[in-house]
């Protein structure tokens, strides 16, 4: 409660503050999962630990910032932890036959169907 005096009035006014209300936009599990496209997170000791390699953009330490002050996550910079990546279907010869089985099953559906001759 703060009091103030003006023009002769002494008047207060409670002021509430919310630490929550810029806050409201983030949600602890969607940014957890996106802090692990490029690090390591730890259920057990609440811990997120990422490579000094890892590129973190400013939307990114925004979610690090929110984890670690108002869910009690720790942030550990470790050059241990592996990069999370993303291996394409392309770049994985184990998948190839699948692409190749999916474009052809694409190719047979485009064409148009030939009338039988009588």
């Amino acid at each position: 409660m703060y009091h103030f005096f003006y023009g002769g009035a002494d008047i207060s006014i409670n002021i509430i503050i919310f630490n929550d209300c810029k806050m409201s936009k983030h949600d602890e599990n969607r940014d957890l999962r996106s802090f692990s496209r490029i690090g390591k997170v730890n259920y057990s000791d609440k811990t997120l630990q990422c490579s000094k390699s890892a590129t973190i953009g400013i939307h990114l330490w925004g979610k690090i910032d929110y984890l670690t002050k108002y869910c009690g996550w720790h942030f550990i910079w470790n050059n241990n932890v592996g990069v999370g990546g993303f291996i394409s279907a392309e770049d994985n010869p184990k998948k190839q036959d699948k692409i190749k089985k999916i474009k052809k099953a694409h190719a047979n559906i485009d064409k148009p169907k030939k009338a039988k001759k009588k």
